[in-house]
């Protein structure tokens, strides 16, 4: 379908192989990471998020293999602050063709004390990375249950340090839509270089809000949606990458890149490996 002149292409970051992998009993193995990887590529979602090495060694593997197999879509790990674990992302990324680490950084934290420790390890993390990697994504874990000027120290800092995408996740899933919508227009309104960055959030479906917050956050500025196949992810899941994408499609403002034809063959095959049934809806279609 042609999009309109004006509308807007949201990057689609897709997280079952590494959030999603948190919801299975057994981890998923490198040939069935390097399957899906393929089938999300072929659908033409943006960035395909592989694992945590710095947490678990065969993501360290399975990140170093899919990357070397994927010429499209970019690559990325995530890592924590501390710099092992952004060195360890950084080496298995190596043979991408296009690559992205996600530092992310705990900033709801206890005192002033731990808050400055916060923001120091933000700045110390997010320039390890952008060492080694063009581009860096910078999330800010914990963000709805963290005061708001905190939040915005903490983006204005990861920007100044060199991420060009920014996520406000609601790791918890504790946020209603309206709370949500709130901060991250009060984190575009607030933090002075947010132009100097994209955007993005990841949203948990505790509350079964994840899609919804995701989609209305888009009409305050967001410009990256990070999602899984079937919502798969750590407790109640994850938005769900075809909902996302079909919302997004009717929409006037905003397109996507992703051949939604492709979906409900990932949808079967993921469901296939986690032992569990498509989503409902899927199910009804």
């Amino acid at each position: 379908m042609r999009q309109p002149d004006e509308a807007v292409q949201v990057t689609i970051f897709d997280t079952t192989l590494r959030d999603g992998e948190l919801a299975l009993t057994q981890k998923f193995t490198l040939a069935q990471k390097l399957q899906l990887a393929l089938m999300l590529e072929a659908a033409g979602v943006d960035v395909i998020e592989v694992g945590y090495p710095g947490a678990f060694r065969k993501d360290r593997d399975d990140l170093l293999e899919v990357a070397a197999q994927i010429k499209q879509a970019t690559i990325c790990g995530l890592a924590s602050s501390q710099p092992e674990e952004i060195e360890a992302v950084a080496a298995a990324l190596e043979p991408a063709e296009r690559s992205r680490i996600n530092v992310f950084t705990p900033i709801r934290v206890p005192s002033a004390r731990a808050e400055s420790e916060a923001i120091a390890a933000i700045r110390q993390g997010v320039s390890l990375a952008r060492r080694y990697c063009e581009e860096v994504e910078w999330s800010a874990f914990d963000a709805t249950r963290c005061p708001l000027d905190v939040v915005c120290r903490a983006v204005e800092t990861a920007i100044c340090s060199g991420a060009s995408i920014i996520t406000i996740p609601d790791s918890m899933g504790v946020a209603r839509t309206s709370e949500f919508v709130a901060l991250v227009k009060s984190v575009g309104d607030r933090v002075p270089n947010i132009d100097q960055a994209t955007l993005a959030v990841h949203c948990h479906n505790d509350l079964g809000l994840a899609d919804e917050n995701s989609l209305a956050a888009l009409a305050v500025g967001v410009r990256q949606v990070e999602c899984s196949v079937n919502g798969l992810g750590a407790r109640a899941g994850n938005a769900d990458l075809e909902a996302i994408v079909a919302a997004i499609a009717s929409h006037p403002k905003f397109h996507t890149g992703v051949q939604a034809a492709h979906l409900p063959a990932l949808s079967a095959q993921v469901a296939a490996l986690a032992q569990s049934r498509p989503p409902k809806a899927r199910l009804e279609a």
